[in-house]
């Protein structure tokens, strides 16, 4: 059983990750992906719970993640503070402070929060998480998809969705 957590944000977890030089070091992309975050609430690396609750910064110009949707997991982000820009699948949408965002773990909730201001923006994001279930996120401006099971034998995988084969293939 899941015991009640209280954490400060202050003491929690905290990472500073630019993924453009972690996946591929030297490389230009057409943007930057980089924030910093401090995980309140992390079931990946607590092995227990259903909730990923971390609040994150990104720096003017800097996006989190490519755009993306789950095909298990459900997102809220709170805007605490700064504003920016949501691309979404019907367009680009203005966010700031005080607004709340819910995604659905399908293609209408793909996103990707960029700031496009001159200041810091600041949200807090909830994830549901099932560590028992594998997950998939498909990054449709790229036309791939990533697959991953947390755990004790962690796989992350990454692929093109025009790589498809038959079932049968090669049985």
């Amino acid at each position: 059983m899941q015991e009640l957590i209280i954490s400060n944000v202050k003491n929690a977890e905290f990472t500073a990750a630019n993924l453009n030089e972690f996946f591929e070091p030297g490389k230009k992309h057409k943007r930057s992906f980089e924030y910093q975050k401090s995980a309140v609430s992390n079931p990946f690396t607590a092995g227990v719970g259903k909730l990923s609750v971390c609040f994150y910064t990104l720096q003017p110009g800097k996006a989190s993640y490519p755009y993306h949707f789950h095909l298990g997991s459900e997102e809220v982000y709170y805007i605490i503070s700064g504003q920016g820009t949501l691309k979404t699948p019907e367009g680009e949408k203005a966010v700031s402070e005080g607004d709340v965002i819910v995604m659905p773990a399908n293609e209408a909730g793909a996103h990707m929060l960029i700031n496009t201001s001159n200041a810091p923006l600041v949200y807090l994001d909830v994830d549901t998480v099932d560590l028992n279930a594998p997950e998939a996120a498909v990054y449709p401006d790229s036309g791939k998809i990533m697959t991953w099971k947390h755990g004790k034998n962690e796989i992350r995988k990454m692929f093109r969705l025009n790589d498809e084969v038959n079932y049968l293939d090669g049985e």
